[in-house]
Order: C-alpha cells, then sequence, then structure tokens
C-alpha cells in the first residue's frame, strides 16, 4: 500500500427541489452552465476518482443534462426524507461498486465556487493512515466540500431526514483539517442569493 494512491470517490448531492428557491438549483445557469454540470466538471477535472451524483427530484433531467460526462447518477428514491438519506444512500451505493473507498469526498451542488483545485488540496491533505475529516472553512465555520475517512462511514450510513454530517463531524473535533476556502460560503439557497450571484456579471 505503500506510495499508492487512496481510493478516493466523490459524492455530489443533487436530489432535492429547492423549495425555498422556488426552482431546482440544478439547473440554475451561471455563466453559461448548469450548477449540477459546472461541479460534476470541477469533479472531473479533479480527477481524484469516480463521481457520482445523487439525483431525486427530476432525476431524468439530471442525467440528461451530464449524460455526456464521466459520471454515475444514482436515483435516490427516498430523496424526499432530506439529505441524510442522499448522504446515507448516495454512500451505500458507492460502497457497492468500490468496497474498498479509503475516503469520500462530499460536495453540494449550489456552491458555484467549488473548483478543481480546492477539491485537489482537500485529497492533497488527507492521509489514508489516520482517521482524518479534511473539511472546507469558511464563515467562521466548516462544511463542504468535506473529504472523510472511511472510519466515519458506519455513522454516516445511519444518518435520517435532513441532517447532514456536521452533526456527526462535531464528535470528532479533534479529527477535523480545514482547509480556507472563502468563496464556500456562497452558496444558493433563496432568490436573493441567485440574484447576487447573478448581480456579478460575466468574468
Amino acid at each position: 500500500m505503500l506510495g499508492e494512491r487512496p481510493q478516493i470517490e466523490m459524492l455530489i448531492l443533487a436530489a432535492g427541489a429547492s423549495k425555498r428557491l422556488g426552482q431546482p438549483k440544478q439547473f440554475i445557469i451561471y455563466k453559461g452552465e448548469t450548477l449540477i454540470r459546472r461541479i460534476v466538471k470541477e469533479a472531473l477535472e479533479a480527477d481524484l476518482g469516480p463521481v457520482t451524483v445523487v439525483a431525486g427530484h427530476q432525476h431524468d433531467k439530471v442525467k440528461e443534462e451530464i449524460n455526456d460526462l464521466e459520471a454515475d447518477v444514482f436515483y435516490n428514491k427516498e430523496w424526499k426524507e432530506g439529505l441524510g438519506a442522499s448522504i446515507r444512500n448516495g454512500l451505500k451505493y458507492v460502497l457497492s461498486k468500490n468496497p474498498d473507498t479509503n475516503a469520500l469526498i462530499l460536495s453540494a451542488v449550489d456552491q458555484p465556487f467549488v473548483n478543481a483545485d480546492h477539491l485537489r488540496k482537500l485529497a492533497d491533505t488527507y492521509d489514508p493512515a489516520r482517521n482524518m475529516i479534511v473539511a472546507s472553512a469558511y464563515g467562521g465555520t466548516f462544511g463542504v466540500p468535506v473529504l472523510v475517512d472511511s472510519f466515519y462511514f458506519d455513522e454516516l450510513k445511519q444518518l435520517k431526514g435532513d441532517e447532514g454530517g456536521k452533526k456527526i463531524f462535531a464528535n470528532y473535533i479533534k479529527d477535523i483539517i480545514e482547509i480556507p476556502f472563502i468563496e464556500g460560503s456562497i452558496d444558493i439557497d433563496e432568490k436573493e442569493d441567485l440574484d447576487a450571484l447573478n448581480e456579478e456579471g460575466p468574468e
């Protein structure tokens, strides 16, 4: 194992209906591309390992939007339960394909500034010989994208409802390494967030 590249899988959470926003986040256009296509392309460019998208609401449209990209789409039939179900079932699906996975990177579809470089920083910080969580740091806290060692997988598989992994990670503060990602605080939850993003104009 010495010197071998750890087996890292990436799980993009894109199953929600975005009720607060009033339209599915997955298909919001930002700088000429949908958010789902944008994050999948960055994940593939990072070249860390297989990329799986957890879909739910309008899953057929999600699949169609990225059908030319080398990403797997998993339909989470329990998507209405919330984020916990997407993580729980997505992880089980990933492990059914690759039970020797060393770590999982969880990423959301609504952070438009996640890029390949930042994803690589998470992976480069990871040491598979340790129990560790490599999280993005922004807004005075930590969050996604986050790399999670396999040590914590059993607990992630127990998530329910709309709870994400942060509740679990809070029990392992000493294991968390934070990677600065100021732009991570910019996500799209409500119409005001989308308006502010669009006002930036093109690069």
